[in-house]
């Protein structure tokens, strides 16, 4: 649902007399509480001071550079570190994921 008919809706949800909270906003639109609590703002709905913890998405933290592992023996496959233990006689490498 775009951002304008799912203000539109909530207009309506609200005016219906349902208890309306940034938890059951973001579950009935299926949205995150950050989107939830600005779409409610913007539709003019009062928010306790409670709600401010979603009023500022927290920094988006970078991916792991594929150098962290000064080892040559690793390497990524599917967007996993993969520790290469050796090659079969056909030079297909086998090891283990990091995570497993």
């Amino acid at each position: 649902m775009r951002k304008q008919r799912r203000r539109e809706s909530a207009g309506s949800w609200i005016q219906s007399g349902a208890k309306v909270t940034i938890k059951t906003y973001a579950k009935r639109y299926g949205v995150d509480r950050y989107t939830a609590y600005e779409d409610l703002i913007a539709i003019g709905f009062a928010l306790p001071s409670s709600a401010e913890r979603w009023s500022r998405r927290p920094p988006v933290r970078p991916n792991r550079e594929p150098d962290t592992h000064a080892n040559d023996d690793w390497t990524v496959i599917d967007g996993r570190w993969y520790f290469v233990a050796g090659y079969t006689p056909n030079g297909v490498p086998y090891g283990i994921f990091e995570d497993e």
